[in-house]
């Protein structure tokens, strides 16, 4: 399988801690996992994702991933390095769901209901989506706090990404969880962080200018 990312910020990151003796474990349609001593990291290029999650996880939603410990920006991308950046977190263990579980099946059902079977839902229809969640919770409250924050994650303005594939299970509770709700790249960074990426855009420049002089 083609990894997700590649570059020379990428391959700077796998060469600095915490990812330099970290193992590479999976990958999804948005991010990379890798697991080093036990523990497990989390690098996308998804800005409003990794912002959701952190922020949530930090006011003690259950119904999210938890950030164990937010990096935030550690790089730019490598497809857009003025404008993107690879976000790096640890997070905790997850299971996935089993497919032929009367739960997954149930729960799986209800977001193609909720989404029409459309589980990329853009900007113009998230107050739809909105409406839609707040709705179901009330009709199906063993997954209402699961659709409550998927409400709050739409309310970012974000592009949502409803689908099975996002919902994980917490084994120590059996938690529903969502683990990548929101799909968009833009992002806020602070002064010192917008200083440190352009360090780094400086640093990388050769290695940049190499590969697009032999492509």
């Amino acid at each position: 399988m083609r990894q997700l990312f590649d570059g020379p910020f990428f391959n700077y990151l796998r060469g600095t801690e915490p990812l330099n003796q970290a193992e590479y474990f999976t990958q999804g349609s948005s991010a990379m996992l890798f697991q080093r001593d036990g523990k497990l990291y989390r690098l996308t290029l998804d800005a409003c994702g990794h912002g959701f999650l952190a922020y949530q996880s930090s006011q003690g939603n259950p119904n999210v991933v938890k950030i164990i410990h937010d990096y935030g920006p550690v790089a730019p991308s490598d497809d857009y390095p003025s404008d993107d950046y690879y976000w790096l977190a640890q997070v905790e263990w997850l299971q996935d769901l089993d497919p032929a579980d009367a739960t997954t099946q149930r729960l799986n059902a209800l977001l193609v209901k909720l989404t029409d079977d459309e589980p990329l839902v853009m900007g113009p229809d998230l107050p739809v989506l909105i409406e839609r969640c707040q709705s179901m919770a009330e009709q199906h409250p063993e997954f209402a706090a699961l659709l409550y924050t998927l409400a709050e994650a739409a309310r970012i303005g974000s592009d949502a990404d409803v689908q099975i594939s996002n919902i994980m299970r917490r084994p120590a509770t059996g938690e529903l969880v969502w683990s990548d709700p929101l799909y968009g790249t833009s992002s806020y960074l602070e002064p010192e962080q917008h200083r440190r990426m352009d360090a780094l855009r400086e640093q990388l420049a050769p290695l940049r200018y190499n590969i697009a002089t032999t492509v």
